[in-house]
């Protein structure tokens, strides 16, 4: 009977551990927007529609809130979003929630990476960037710089949207550290 029971314990503990599939709870990222686009019912592609709001440019996720919070711009500053779902497999964390009748769906790659979906009543917002373990910086500050210059001298040039296209990324990237540094 108590063998038994050990057994019964353990199941439960490992399926929890199993479907559980969480992010590490004390992790969080700081996240770069370098792009968005809308496209609603119709076929329309555009920029996504914010009424007078200004587009978020930089955001937090904190795994262990289930939070994911604006920084920037200052404007929306503070706005916390609920994530109701984080999830890590295979290198990848996901993280979802629904806010003001919204879906949201955030996926972080392992190469530091992010694509954010908003879908609404007719519309799709897909949103695209670059992210950081929160305080990683801190560790690799010397290296990242060195890393970054030779990045940008490696870049291929072409067209000018190819080039707008780098310039975005490359600043958005060094935007994201330096607000990590603050």
């Amino acid at each position: 009977m108590m063998n038994q029971t050990i057994r019964i314990v353990l199941l439960t503990l490992v399926a929890n551990l199993a479907l559980s599939g969480g992010a590490r709870a004390e992790q969080s990222w700081l996240c770069a927007v370098s792009s968005a686009v809308a496209v609603d019912e119709d076929g329309t592609v555009g920029p996504p529609d914010l009424g007078d709001r200004e587009r978020p440019t930089f955001f937090r996720v904190d795994s262990a809130k289930k939070e994911l919070t604006l920084l920037a711009p200052a404007s929306r500053r503070g706005e916390v979003t609920k994530i109701e779902m984080v999830h890590e497999s295979e290198g990848l964390r996901v993280f979802s929630g629904i806010e003001h009748g919204r879906s949201l769906n955030l996926v972080i790659n392992a190469e530091g990476r992010m694509s954010l979906s908003v879908l609404g009543d007719g519309v799709v917002w897909s949103v695209f960037g670059h992210v950081l373990p929160e305080g990683e910086l801190k560790a690799s500050d010397a290296s990242s710089e060195g890393e970054a210059t030779a990045a940008s001298e490696d870049e291929p040039k072409g067209t000018p949207e190819n080039d707008s296209k780098v310039s975005t990324e490359g600043e958005s990237k060094a935007a994201l550290e330096d607000a990590a540094k603050k």
